[in-house]
């Protein structure tokens, strides 16, 4: 991963969720300044754990605080809810940017099209299962490599044997503590 966001600005919708805190480590470690979103104040401390070098709530003046820290814009995004997002994204990507997305709250979204058009707006769409192999292996080796440098990798609130895994639903739907639900196999 080193060399792709080495020295870039990295923005993280939802840096303290699963995928967000992965996305801000592995950013991190790759040489990205990274500016992590979140939606309550309890996700500040995960985010920030995580490697994030500064850490917004989302909501009114977004845009502005974004681009206070990142005066030319952000180089790329890691995006969990395209829709709801993307024209904040649009506000604050820089010229050649780029946006990663894996998810989103829409299933056809509007987009600002000639915005996007005119910065050269670059967009991935990335699906879990048809992600090539190789960039699955290279991921497993960053992980690790995160791993090993230090971080802690995710919450875990409890590891629940597969054989109890109506419990697991139960946490997930329930949760007790903060932290990932893990079913052991």
């Amino acid at each position: 991963m080193a060399g792709a966001v080495d020295g870039r600005t990295v923005l993280v919708q939802g840096g303290a969720g699963a995928v967000g805190t992965c996305a801000v480590q592995l950013a991190r470690q790759a040489g990205a300044r990274v500016i992590a979103l979140r939606r309550a104040e309890s996700d500040k401390e995960i985010a920030s754990r995580a490697g994030a070098d500064e850490v917004l709530m989302t909501g009114e003046r977004l845009v502005e605080q974004i681009l206070a820290l990142a005066a030319n814009g952000v180089d790329h995004i890691v995006e969990v809810a395209f829709a709801a997002s993307i024209n904040t994204n649009a506000e604050v990507l820089a010229q050649g940017g780029s946006i990663a997305t894996y998810a989103t709250n829409a299933p056809r979204p509007e987009i600002p099209f000639w915005q996007l058009v005119f910065m050269n707006a670059r967009l991935f769409f990335v699906g879990s299962d048809d992600v090539p192999v190789q960039a699955k292996i290279q991921a497993t080796r960053d992980i690790n490599q995160a791993l090993e440098t230090g971080w802690h990798g995710l919450d875990i609130a409890e590891v629940v044997p597969l054989d109890h895994i109506a419990r697991a639903h139960e946490l997930v739907e329930r949760p007790v503590k903060a932290g990932r639900v893990i079913v052991a196999i």
